[in-house]
């Protein structure tokens, strides 16, 4: 699945769900910048690519307690097609 918009202040901005080799395992990925900028209209439906990440942490915060934390999660570097649907 994909979806693709104009954020106010990011810009163009690609929101990517990847259906992996595990069954029922998804992934979604935020795409900003330089990267949502070269694959915006270039990416499709049933399309194998390659998601090259580095690791970051955000801050969260708990609905329940207001508490913050730190999460490690993934910022996306680069996506490759590697193959046509």
């Amino acid at each position: 699945m994909l979806f693709e918009d104009d954020h106010a202040y990011r810009g163009r901005t690609l929101l990517m769900t990847l259906d992996t080799d595990v069954i029922l395992e998804l992934n979604t990925f935020e795409i900003h910048g330089e990267v949502a900028e070269r694959l915006s209209g270039v990416l499709e439906e049933g399309q194998r690519v390659r998601v090259e990440c580095r690791r970051d942490v955000m801050e969260v915060v708990s609905p329940e307690s207001l508490e913050t934390s730190d999460k490690p999660t993934a910022v996306v570097v680069d996506v490759v097609v590697l193959s046509e649907g």
